[in-house]
Formats: C-alpha cells, structure tokens, sequence
C-alpha cells in the first residue's frame, strides 16, 4: 500500500488531520484512492490545492518514488508497518508514513528521550548537554533531537561519542539538505546505528510552518523530553506543549542563572511539576522501575539510584552541614537585558541593525548584514531562537 500512502501523502500534504479521516472513513488508504479518484468526495474536506493537486497526483508515480527511494538507499515506513513507532502511533495526527535513512529497526523499543533547546547556547548549557546525552547514551537510551545547529547538534554529537544512537527528525525532505552541510553528519547518525526521520516527501526544502509541526514527532518518538536552555520566547515551549499533551515526561535543566533571561523559559515548567535535571540519573530514575530490562545496567551507577546521592563525583551536604550555612539575600536586581555578545559576528550585526529600526528581508540583504545565499536560513534560525521577530509590514525587529 505504500504507493497510495505516498499518493495520499501528495494529495493532502505532510500533517494533515483530514488524511487520516479520510482513511478512516472509506475504509482504508486505497478506499479513498476509489473514491476520490471516482469523483465521490462528498467528504468536504479537500481545499482548493488539494483538489489542484488530486489532479496532478497518481499512483504511478508514486511508485517511480518508490523506486528512486530504493535507489538512494531510504526507507519508507507506513503508519500501517510493524516497524511503525508505536509511541509516534497513539500521537494525535500521527505521520502516515515516514520516510527514513538509517533504521528504524535500531531505535525499535528502546527508550528515547527528546533533548531541545536553543541553536545559540551559552558555555554552560553545551557543557551540560554533552554530559546528560553522553551519559544517557552510554545507558543505553536513544537521544532524539531535531538535527539544526546548536544544542541539537551538540546533543547528539555527545550521544554518538558516547557510543549511542541517536534519532534527527529533519524539518525537510529526507533528501534534502538542513542545515547547509549536515548530510556528513547524517551519515554517522547512521552507520552508528540510528535514523533520520521526514514525514515531508523527499525533495522538499525546509519550511518556516513546518518547524511546529516537525516538533509533535520529536516528542511523540519519545518517552519524555529534555529542554536544556530556552528563553521565554523560544520554539522549545512548542515541543514541550506537544510533550505534555501526549502525556510525556517533560525534563528541565534548572537554569544557570535565575536573572538571564535565556534561561527564563524553562521555570514555568518547573514550577508546574517537571521534573528537574540535576544529572542523568534523574532522568534514568524515571524509567528504572519497568524498562530496567532495556538499560546498560553496567552504565548506571547503582549507588546513583538512591535519593539524595551525588552526580558527577559530588557528595551531598549533610543536613547539619547545611544549617550552618550563612545565606545573605541578594540585594534586589532588575532584570538584566538579553545578551547577544556570544552570537556569531554575522548574527550580531543583525541584531544590532534591528535594535535600532525594524527591516524588511530585501533591506538586510541591501545592506549586506548577512550573505545574500544564507539570509532566509539565517533569518528563519534567529527568529524559532526568539532572538528577532517579524512585525506589521513584513518587518524584522529584535525582541
């Protein structure tokens, strides 16, 4: 049935609720290939593009697909398939296929947690992240993560060199190419035993409205998601949505400092009850009781598991030790303005520029504050940061 999943797929595009409605209500995918192709909608749901592209669309050359797939060397995996995620499964609006490099197979019941934050992380938070991933690698859990630069990429770079597999959910076409030069990458998520996922068809460039979509599939692969660093304003807040609304466990990394606003994102959800990561063990601790079975026993400390101990070396207070500590309130502070001096010099006269008036994308380019060929990529990158934003009149501003 794949042809007509790929034809479906081309029909109604990638994360659309209605294709699977419309499975559901002619009785499977090549039901309503019958009765779409017979001209008998009547369901109300095909927009004007899709009927344009119901026109455009058969299953012959789906199966020309099928086979360039083959070709290239990916996979291609109905929401029909035994080697389907079954987390990704039971999400709402589940991908009806997913189109893959690597194996699915490799991550197949194994536990996965979904590591997020910023593509511009301060020191603290990528020393941090390489620790927590290499560790939870080492254990034998699956990081999955989005694939862009920043703590994504250190995120799983820390996961494979701590001899784990690692799961990247593109925000393009499995084909295609983002960010700029991460096919390398890809091809050691690959040989070390993980997978690249697309629910985009093959060749489709990266789209702006596809990132909050892509982010339901990070964390509905997922056991639970890690957020790292994100600011108020940062695209982490939408996969951490996700996370909750599929009943995940949500981890936060309590921030470094309580007055950057670059860690100010994460403290609604601790103070709603997610669970803090001072180390890798208090994610392991979430999973020991019933998936021991599916961990590197020998990677988990086992003096670790008791509450209280020590991560990384350390040894707790005793609590007589802590009465006798003298803790002088801090003397009241305003909150500090966002610090961008650690952006790179390109992305940092964009924001300099921006601070003093609102731009249009053509006048950035004028203006030579960025490399013409990288201004939608690098522009699309600051703004999921929360760094710039776009205003009336199609305008860019700082935030």
């Amino acid at each position: 049935m794949k042809e007509y999943y790929i034809w479906l797929l081309s029909v109604m595009g990638a994360a659309n609720p209605r294709s699977l409605r419309l499975i559901s209500r002619f009785g499977g995918v090549k039901g309503v290939y019958d009765a779409l192709t017979a001209g008998e909608d009547g369901t109300g749901f095909l927009k004007p593009a899709e009927e344009k592209a119901l026109k455009k669309s058969s299953p012959d050359k789906a199966r020309e697909l099928i086979e360039w797939c083959g070709k290239k060397g990916y996979g291609i995996t109905t929401i029909e398939d035994e080697d389907y995620p079954e987390l990704l499964r039971h999400i709402y609006n589940p991908p009806i296929l997913l189109f893959t490099e690597g194996s699915l197979s490799g991550i197949d019941g194994e536990i996965r947690i979904n590591v997020i934050g910023t593509r511009s992380p301060s020191e603290y938070s990528y020393k941090v992240a390489s620790a927590l991933c290499a560790s939870l690698a080492a254990t034998g859990i699956v990081i999955v993560s989005g694939m862009a630069v920043g703590l994504d990429k250190c995120a799983m770079t820390a996961a494979l060199a701590g001899g784990g597999k690692v799961a990247g959910v593109l925000a393009c076409g499995i084909d295609a190419e983002y960010p700029r030069g991460s096919k390398a990458f890809r091809k050691s998520v690959v040989e070390a035993g993980g997978v690249c996922v697309s629910e985009l068809m093959p060749r489709d460039a990266v789209r702006p409205a596809y990132f909050q979509n892509r982010n339901r599939l990070m964390s509905g692969l997922s056991s639970g998601t890690l957020i790292i660093e994100a600011g108020e304003r940062s695209g982490c807040h939408i996969t951490a949505a996700h996370a909750v609304a599929q009943n995940r466990d949500l981890f936060c990394v309590p921030p470094h400092d309580i007055l950057d606003p670059r860690y100010s994102g994460v403290v609604r959800y601790l103070r709603d009850g997610a669970i803090p990561a001072f180390g890798y063990i208090d994610i392991i601790n979430e999973y020991l009781p019933d998936l021991s079975d599916k961990l590197n026993d020998s990677a988990v400390p086992r003096d670790l598991r008791k509450p209280g101990a020590a991560v990384a070396g350390g040894t707790p207070a005793e609590p007589a030790e802590q009465s006798k500590m003298s803790v002088k309130p801090p003397a009241p502070q305003s909150a500090p303005k966002a610090d961008y001096s650690a952006l790179p010099e390109e992305r940092l006269k964009i924001v300099e520029a921006l601070r003093k008036k609102k731009l249009s994308f053509d006048e950035i380019v004028r203006k030579k504050l960025c490399a013409a060929d990288k201004a939608y990529e690098t522009l699309l990158d600051m703004e999921l940061d929360g760094i710039i934003e776009r205003v009336a009149g199609d305008r860019y501003a700082a935030v």
